[in-house]
């Protein structure tokens, strides 16, 4: 049998350390990843919403998905420069995908 006996040496700074960092506080990173996971949730109550038959059950889900919008709104609005306009692209360049719709 092995017997355990208390440590006799002591305790360094270094050995309490904990090897697990600490939490660290949300960072715009993480408020933009929490924005869209809210966004594409949205998008999945609203889908669910339109399959379903039930009204009840249709405008639980929208209202869930309203919720969702609007707080990754409110993360947008926090994650925006002073004096930003909402919306505005910066480059110059059109929207992926309208180059040349003018002629079709």
């Amino acid at each position: 049998m092995i017997q355990l006996t208390p440590r006799s040496e002591p305790v360094s700074e270094a050995s309490k350390a904990s090897d697990v960092p600490a939490p660290r506080p949300a960072g715009r990173t993480d408020q933009l990843r929490r924005m869209v996971l809210l966004l594409e949730t949205a998008a999945v109550l609203e889908t669910r919403a339109r399959r379903t038959a039930d009204p009840a059950q249709t405008a639980v889900l929208l209202r869930r998905a309203e919720q969702r919008r609007q707080e990754a709104a409110d993360l947008r609005e926090g994650l925006a420069p002073p004096g930003a306009v909402a919306g505005a692209r910066s480059g110059g360049r059109p929207p992926a995908g309208r180059a040349g719709a003018k002629g079709r």
